[in-house]
């Protein structure tokens, strides 16, 4: 049994051999540049022994494909890319990709050999779920665009072969190599996250739609103001809401926000909406109920209907049920009603989607 098991054992350490010495230079040299007396030296046995273990170059280059794959499904199970928060998933994104190529970069380079080549080998053996997840994530990037995270003139395919094509330019490189281009000493693992930074600062700035608006311009030397008027239901706090309203404004930076959460505040927002450029209401609600206070506000709008004539209001109920619907509607058609401009909200928009489209509706 002892002897068996180690012939085994013996057996293995050699196909590993060869499939290291394969791999090396598939990712070096290419398919068709590489041949088996290369691999058969590399590996430091007979042509023979090569042809043993896989029968001819193709078999040993799927079986090579088959073991990067491996680990780049693994790697690939341990991600996800589902966040609230645009900022949040196109950073996480760039961070899980970028070290799924830092830890298989022989798949890549393999990848981008015979990609440069024209050859179909790299196809033909290719995971079912190499070209699943490029599916999966132009998808998620239409859904971004949909939602309004994405510039609405931006190819949201283009922008994803865009992001590989910034990874591609550093997975490969080694220590040295990252020195030179970041100018800065330190671990490779560092320097690789350095570079990560740069990347995301990069993506946020070129694709998100917030970010051009990031310098707004003062009228009449004073700041641009929304308000914000919260009207939580008394089973629904708004406080992730409010946090991500204003977590979305701080990166606007020459807006001012002026928040009235209490029912004092009120009659004082209301005197004030002629002076903000958009007047922005969050309200949430279990089976279609109006909290008190939005529903003494909307009184106070009624009587004094004048003051919101013309002005721009957008309104966010938080989802979640069909009654969370019907009252975004309706808070919609009084708005107009009383002659404001309420900026429509489509169902895939998320907050930080719709407070982008009522800046544009506003000219904010």
């Amino acid at each position: 049994m002892a002897n068996a098991t180690t012939l085994e054992e013996g057996k293995q350490n050699m196909q590993d051999r060869i499939l290291n010495a394969a791999e090396e230079l598939f990712a070096s040299s290419s398919y068709s540049a590489t041949r088996i007396s290369d691999i058969a030296a590399k590996a430091g046995v007979n042509q023979a022994l090569v042809h043993y273990y896989f029968s001819t170059k193709e078999r040993l280059y799927e079986a090579v494909l088959e073991r990067l794959f491996q680990q780049w499904e693994s790697y690939l199970l341990k991600q996800s890319w589902e966040d609230v928060r645009p900022e949040h998933m196109l950073q996480q994104y760039i961070e899980a990709h970028f070290e799924i190529k830092c830890q298989v970069p022989n798949l890549y380079k393999i990848f981008h050999k015979e990609s440069i080549d024209g050859g179909e080998m790299f196809s033909k053996y290719a995971s079912k779920q190499w070209l699943n997840d490029y599916k999966d994530k132009s998808e998620m990037f239409k859904r971004w665009k949909l939602a309004g995270i994405i510039e609405p003139q931006a190819n949201e395919q283009v922008v994803l072969f865009c992001l590989w094509g910034m990874m591609n330019q550093f997975y490969y490189r080694d220590l040295q190599a990252l020195q030179m281009i970041t100018g800065l000493t330190g671990t490779k693992e560092e320097l690789q996250r350095e570079i990560v930074e740069q990347m995301v600062a990069l993506a946020k700035h070129g694709i998100l739609t917030h970010t051009k608006r990031n310098q707004v311009e003062a009228v009449d030397g004073q700041l641009k103001r929304i308000q914000l008027l919260v009207f939580p239901s008394d089973l629904d706090p708004l406080k992730d809401e409010v946090e991500h309203m204003e977590e979305v404004l701080r990166d606007w930076k020459e807006c001012e926000l002026q928040l009235v959460a209490s029912d004092a505040d009120m009659i004082e927002a209301l005197e004030q909406i002629s002076t903000s450029h958009l007047t922005f209401i969050i309200t949430s609600t279990q089976v279609g109920e109006l909290s008190p206070a939005l529903l003494s506000w909307l009184q106070l709008v009624e009587q004094q209907h004048a003051a919101i004539v013309e002005r721009y209001v957008g309104i966010w109920t938080k989802k979640g049920t069909a009654a969370a619907d019907a009252l975004q509607r309706q808070l919609e058609e009084t708005v107009n009603r009383l002659g404001g401009f309420s900026v429509a909200r489509t169902p895939t928009l998320t907050l930080h989607g719709y407070l982008n489209r009522c800046a544009k509706m506003s000219r904010l």
